[in-house]
Parts: C-alpha cells; structure tokens; sequence
C-alpha cells in the first residue's frame, strides 16, 4: 500500500490521480472535506481523516502501508500565521517521520523546492531546509524531488500574476527581471514522484528538477501578457523595495506578495540540464508555450 501525506493539494491532487491507475491501494491523508471530495472519483484510493500536527490521528494513515509520498507543504503565496511555516514543514514532518518509523514504512518521497538550502532562523528556506534533513535522517529510504516552479490548472505562482496583469494597467516585474526560471508542468512532476517509488537508483538522493526551457522572469512576465491578450507597461521593483511591500501587504489576510515569494528571487531556480527529466526519467515533459497555448492561465 501506497500513503500520501498533501494528497489534496496542488501537487498531490495529481499524484493521487496517477497512483490509482497502478495495482496498488492507495491511502490519502486529508483534513478538508472540500478537498478530498475531488479524489472521490479516483479508484483504490482511501480516504483517512487527520492532521499532520495531530500525531495521533497519523498510525491510521499509514498501517499497512510500505511507501509514502509527502507533498505537504506550504507554498510561498501564503502568509506566515501563528509561525505556520515551522508548525507544518517542521513539527508536521517530524510528527510524520515518527509515525512512519513506527509503521514501518521502508521509503519515503518528498516533493521540495529547487535550490532550498540553509537560511537564517524563521525563514520559509530555512524551514524547508529542515524539512528535508528531517526525512534525510530518518533512517528510512527517501528520495528528495526538488523542482522549479510548476505549472497547470491551479498554479499560484502564474495565476496570482495573471489576476494581477489582468486588474492593473501595467505589469510588476520583481528585481532586474533577469533571475531565471525552469516551469515544469505538475502533471510531470506527479509522475517522476510516482516513478521513484520503483526505482532503485533514486534512493538516497536529492535531484533538482526543471522544465525543458530556461526563462527569465522577463520572459515570463511578456509569455503571460501575451497569452491573456494584454497590452501592459512593465514596471520594475527594485527587490529592496519589493521587500518593504510584502511586509506592509503582510499585514493583510490574504497578501498579494510574502516576504517568502522574495526568497524565490534571491537566486537562478534552474537546473544544470533542460533536459533533466529526460535523463532521469526516460520521457519527454511538456513546455510551457504549449500548455499556455492549449489552455491559458486560470
């Protein structure tokens, strides 16, 4: 039996989806309602109520089960409440590390980020970082996905832009617009996760994972107008700046920019290799142009 820890979010809506096509049962954590109605229509999947920083709801989950793939994580979009980012990525990996080396669960597969490394103390990076080690140490085979940023139906880091260059007469670029990004398609990363479930030659290995093309967040910013139809103006924040609003945004419910979004900024979220799935995983992934083309941004 396959367990899924984030199976009702982004990423793992769609590893879900691939893993009920294969023979094995599939058992799905979730905590809204909501959510886990859309894996309803999936087969051989289960659906088991909890919280990820509620240990004791987490044995049901995985009894019985022999792999794990954990996608619970916050995304950069959201607003660090009540030290959110330490509650889920760290003590809600811990709590799920424990509970696995109880069940004797013999692997488990995480989706991070691409170029997460250590940070200073309470930053989204930093807890990331430790999210990692912790499955690093757990004593138990893991495998480490670490991917640029995703694209497909639900993608908020292309469709808050959107909203935003289809709202104002211009569109924001952050920084110089020169940091580089590799987009690589959800459905993509989804099966290169269920893939490293059968493959011996991933264990015990972090792999930064990209699209088959480099843009700059230029590129991306011209890609989105174009797609939308739009004429804008492209007006640049200087990352100083940039910073000084998601603070004041910060003070919303609901901010249009984090501090954690900047992190993104900080540095190139690309691989060495455009053609790293390939490589690594025998197929082809889809670009970007031809997913905006076939099915626009939100």
């Amino acid at each position: 039996m396959i367990a899924v820890i984030g199976g009702t979010g982004f990423v793992g809506r769609n590893v879900v989806e691939q893993l009920s096509t294969r023979d094995e049962p599939v058992r799905v954590f979730y905590r809204s309602e909501a959510k886990a109605k859309l894996l309803k229509q999936f087969k051989n999947v289960e659906l088991v109520k909890g919280d990820l920083l509620e240990p004791a709801t987490l044995p049901r989950l995985l009894q019985g089960a022999d792999k794990l793939i954990f996608t619970a994580a916050i995304t950069a979009n959201v607003k660090n409440t009540d030290n959110l980012y330490q509650r889920v990525h760290i003590n809600g990996t811990r709590n799920a590390v424990k509970a696995a080396q109880a069940a004797g669960i013999k692997q488990i597969v995480l989706q991070s980020g691409l170029g997460t490394k250590p940070d200073k103390p309470g930053t989204y990076m930093q807890t990331r970082w430790e999210m990692e080690e912790i499955i690093r140490q757990s004593g138990i085979d893991w495998f480490i996905l670490q991917t640029s940023i995703l694209f497909g139906r639900g993608s908020e880091f292309f469709e808050a832009q959107a909203r935003i260059i289809r709202m104002a007469p211009f569109a924001p670029v952050i920084g110089d617009g020169n940091t580089r990004f590799q987009p690589i398609y959800v459905k993509d990363v989804a099966r290169c996760l269920v893939e490293a479930l059968d493959r011996s030659d991933k264990n015990k290995r972090s792999l930064p994972l990209g699209g088959p093309e480099f843009y700059s967040y230029r590129q991306l910013i011209n890609l989105m107008v174009s797609t939308l139809g739009k004429q804008r103006v492209k007006i640049y924040l200087p990352l100083w700046a940039a910073r000084i609003q998601a603070q004041l945004f910060n003070l919303l419910p609901k901010p249009p920019l984090t501090p954690a979004t900047l992190e993104l900024f900080g540095f190139d979220n690309v691989t060495l290799d455009p053609q790293i799935v390939e490589h690594e995983f025998g197929f082809k992934p889809l670009d970007l142009k031809t997913y905006l083309k076939e099915n626009g941004i939100g």
